[in-house]
This record gives structure tokens, C-alpha cells and sequence, in this order.
């Protein structure tokens, strides 16, 4: 009996976490910059650019940003800022892990604080957050038919697996130049800049994945009369990704990071620098994979034959639904001490994070927060930028496509697509978030694979005519049938019975062992 085989190609995930990594490092001001009076605040960002896989461990080599805005000594200015990176790296380290496998990380400041040690000097200490998988692309061979034996007696089950497309990454850049509004004076200098993605949505068609989203952009800065603006723009994109697999039903989950975002003044036609030219670097992190099912052979033998099965442990998983919501969350930031007179918002960052995932009868109960952190523009000569922070709790259901929670693990992530603000007239920060929970509900299975059938003819002693067999317990059809190695159709055509027809415990069969 010749095996027909189909290839799959699985991820299978060798290790998976969160480690933390610190950055602490001391600041000196620039010597072209004032002496800091008071720290305004203190921005930290992280993103990987670079990660290695070899035998017991993996190493993350990544960025921290920073953006100081600060109070100078100088009267003559009230605002200036410090723009600086610092370098980090760190291993995770598993005996799972070996060369080979792909590595999926992605970075979060979980906090930054900052000691100002004089006026010249300020000493950080940043926390960055590294959550991490570790996948191995694995090719395993199914069995789905046979060929060269016509009478082969053939069980077969349906299963759904995550077929692996692909995992990679792809850099782009975005440009875009904005003009200051009329009635502003020209730009002096550009304090900070920085970016997000939002509104992201894909299609596959074949070996290709088109992604579609927008960079909303915001730039601070101080015009001519020393006076704090902010210029706000969203760059729309559309990026062509090749992935030779891919096909019109491959999901893909692309994760965008703002690596770099540069801002610079420009001259306009008159000669005035009224135009900031924006230049965004983004990374894109892509998993695709598409639900495939397969009727693969999970027993089979020969008739009148002895028949061996060779088999293959593996663990396989199996995707039983894909469940997502979508919700508009509002919620309102109240101002209070030195954010009193808020005169605009500048930026506005928001951060979902899931921290409960329950199976509950069938349904999907998502919990976590959204922290958000609001930079505002402040009528306060003495602060004139401030920080606003506050979490805002969600909670979702979703149904799980499955009513038994066995061996089912859900892996849920939480996206913020859009995020709009509103200023009211009481001075309060209106925050809508737009918010797509999505899961993967996962069936760990261990099963084995036939990856061999061995046949011989049988001895005479086990060719005994008619044998007669008392339905035991749990017994079905197929086990009877294999156990004497003769075909079903005959032991139901001896028996006058049909498929539909039970066997009871202790019902009589004849079976024609010959």
C-alpha cells in the first residue's frame, strides 16, 4: 500500500514570553543648548532593529528614544527640547530555541523616569518591555490516500490546521510636506515629532499582500515670536508586500512600528521656513497563514493481510473559529494642577493591553485596558506642555465557535484603530478609541501521523472460516474489521446489517475470517 502524502507547514511555537531590558544611561545637554530649569516632560519610545536566532537563545538588538522638553534658565526662551537614542540588547535564553527559528518581538516602554543631577546633566532610567515568540516553521507530511491497492480498507478524519505562508518583515518610508497655517509666524525651531499607524486593513491576492493604513503625524515646535505650535497631518499609504504563498484567503496579522521619523524646517517659495518636511520609517512584521482542511488517513489496513503502521508523533494545531468584535470607546480626562488652562492638545498615545482571557460556555471573555497618555498645550507660562495620563479598563465577548474549553487556548490581541479628542468647554479631554479585539481560538492537538504501511500474508493458523464475536462495550465496526483484517462491507453483508445499523453490546456477529 502505497501512501499518498500532503505537505503542511506548521508554526509551531518553542517559546514564548516577556523579558524585560533596562536603559540607564546619563544625559548631557548639548553644548548649542540652554542650562535646564525644570523638565517638562520626558517621552520614551522603543522599537527592535535587529534580532539573531541561534542554539539556546535568541537576541534582541534594539532603540530607545528619547524626547526631553525643558524649561531653560534663559528668559528669552521658554521651551527647548533634547532629541537622543540609546542602544540595547538582550537574549532570551531556552534550550527550545535553535538556529533556524524565527523570532517575533516587539518592544514597549513599561516605564521612564528621570533625575535631573544639575543643569546640565539629567540621568534616565528606562524599562523596556520585550514580548516575544519563538517560532519553528516545521513541514510535516500527512496522509491523505492511497494508491496501488484497490481494496485497502481507509479511515480518515478532518482536520483544520494553520497552514504557515510566511514570516518577515518589510521597511518602508513615508514622506509628506506640510505648511504652516496663515496668520502664523515662521518656524523657529522644531522641538519633537512623532508618529503613529492607524486605520491599517489588508487584502491577499495572489503572492502579494496590499496593505492600506495612514501615518497621523504631529509636530511641535516654536514659531519666530518664541511662541509653542503643533502641526498635525495624516499620511495615507499603500504598501505591496511580496509573499510568493499567498493567496485571496491568507490571514495576516502585520504589526507596524515607527522606527524613525524625522522633521526639519524648509523655505517656502518666499523664503520663509514654513514648511516642515516629514520623512516616517515604518517596519512591518507579518505572520500569514491561511485555515486549511485536511481529510487525512488516521487508520487503515490490508484485507486478509497483516498490516503494520509506522507512525509520527506531532503536535498540530487546529483553528476552531476566529472570532473579533469592534467597539468605540469614549471616556473623559479631567485636567487638574499644572494641566489647568489646556489650550490644545498636541498628541494623543494610546496602548491597548489584554490582561484576562476566559472560556466561559461557549463565549470569549476579553479583559484588559487601554492606557492613553495626552500631551497638552497649556496657557501656563511656567508649564506650558503637559502630560495627562489615565486608563481606561475594557471588557468584550466574543463567541468561541467551541462549547468545550479543553485543550482550546485563546490568543487575543487588541488593537486601538483610530483615536480621536475633542477639547470641551469645562476643559475636559473627550478620548473616542476605536477598538478590534481579535482572537484565535486554538485546539492543541497531539496526534499521530501514519507515515508508513508494512504488509505480509498472513500465517494459516490465522485463517480460522467463520468466526463468531459478541459485541464488547465500546466496540465500533472498523475495530472488529481490522482486528480479523477483514473488509466492513463483509461482516455487514454477512450479518444482513447496513452503516446506519448499532451494534449493541452483545449482539452476535459472524465474521468471515478466511
Amino acid at each position: 500500500m502505497e501512501l499518498i502524502k500532503e505537505n503542511i507547514t506548521v508554526n509551531q511555537v518553542c517559546s514564548k514570553g516577556c523579558v524585560k531590558t533596562s536603559v540607564d544611561e546619563d544625559i548631557i545637554v548639548p553644548d548649542v543648548k540652554p542650562d535646564i530649569l525644570k523638565v517638562l516632560q520626558l517621552d520614551a519610545s522603543a522599537c527592535v532593529t535587529a534580532k539573531n536566532v541561534s542554539d539556546g537563545k535568541a537576541t534582541a538588538s534594539g532603540r530607545t528614544d528619547l524626547k526631553i522638553l525643558y524649561i531653560p534658565e534663559s528668559d528669552s526662551e521658554n521651551i527647548k527640547s533634547i532629541v537622543t537614542s540609546f542602544d540595547f540588547s538582550q537574549n532570551i535564553d531556552s534550550g527550545d530555541i535553535n538556529a533556524g527559528m524565527k523570532a517575533l518581538i516587539s518592544a514597549n516602554v513599561e516605564n521612564a523616569e528621570f533625575t535631573l543631577i544639575n543643569s546640565r546633566k539629567l540621568r534616565i532610567k528606562v524599562t523596556v518591555a520585550l514580548d516575544y515568540e519563538i517560532v519553528n516553521e516545521n513541514s510535516i507530511e500527512i496522509a491523505v490516500d492511497a494508491e496501488q491497492s484497490d481494496d485497502a480498507e481507509i479511515l480518515k478524519e478532518t482536520v483544520s490546521l494553520q497552514n504557515c505562508i510566511g514570516i518577515s518583515e518589510s521597511e518602508f518610508c513615508l514622506s509628506e510636506n506640510i505648511e504652516i497655517p496663515a496668520g502664523q509666524t515662521a518656524i523657529n525651531e522644531i522641538l519633537k515629532a512623532d508618529a503613529s499607524i492607524t486605520d491599517t486593513e489588508y487584502k491577499t491576492v495572489i503572492g502579494k499582500i496590499i496593505a492600506k493604513g495612514a501615518a497621523n503625524a504631529s509636530v511641535l515646535y516654536t514659531d519666530e515670536e518664541n511662541k509653542i505650535r503643533f502641526m498635525e497631518a495624516e499620511i495615507p499609504f499603500t504598501e505591496v508586500f511580496e509573499l510568493e504563498d499567498a493567496g485571496d484567503e491568507t490571514i495576516c496579522d502585520i504589526e507596524y512600528v515607527v522606527t524613525d521619523i524625522n522633521a526639519r524646517a524648509k523655505e517656502d517659495s518666499d523664503g520663509d521656513r514654513r514648511v516642515i518636511c516629514l520623512d516616517i520609517t515604518v517596519c512591518a512584521q507579518i505572520k500569514a497563514t491561511e485555515n486549511v482542511e485536511v481529510n487525512m488517513i488516521s487508520d487503515c489496513y490490508e484485507p486478509y493481510m497483516k498490516t503494520g503502521l509506522e507512525k509520527e508523533a506531532a503536535e498540530l494545531e487546529e483553528i476552531v473559529s476566529r472570532p473579533s468584535t469592534q467597539n468605540t470607546i469614549r471616556e473623559t480626562v479631567e485636567t487638574e494642577g499644572d494641566s489647568a488652562g489646556v489650550a490644545g492638545i498636541y498628541d494623543v498615545i494610546t496602548r491597548p493591553y489584554v490582561t484576562n482571557a476566559e472560556l466561559q460556555n461557549g463565549r470569549l471573555l476579553a479583559e484588559g485596558k487601554i492606557e492613553s497618555c495626552v500631551l497638552c498645550l497649556t496657557d501656563n507660562e511656567e508649564s506650558p506642555v503637559c502630560s495627562v495620563k489615565k486608563e481606561i479598563p475594557f471588557s468584550c465577548t466574543m463567541n468561541a465557535g467551541a462549547d468545550d474549553a479543553e485543550n482550546l487556548v485563546p490568543e487575543i490581541k487588541a488593537e486601538v484603530k483610530h483615536t480621536a479628542y475633542n477639547l470641551n468647554m469645562a476643559g475636559e479631554i473627550e478620548l473616542r478609541c476605536v477598538l478590534h479585539v481579535g482572537a484565535n481560538i486554538v485546539r492543541k492537538r497531539k496526534i499521530e501521523l501514519i507515515s508508513d504501511v508494512v504488509t505480509e500474508e498472513r500465517d494459516e493458523n490465522d485463517r480460522r472460516g467463520i468466526v463468531i464475536y459478541f459485541v464488547q462495550s465500546g466496540d465500533t465496526l472498523w475495530e472488529i474489521a481490522k482486528r480479523y483484517a477483514v473488509p466492513r462491507s463483509e461482516i455487514l453483508s454477512f450479518n444482513n446489517l447496513t452503516d446506519d445499523d448499532a451494534l449493541p453490546t452483545g449482539a452476535r456477529l459472524l465474521i468471515p475470517n478466511m
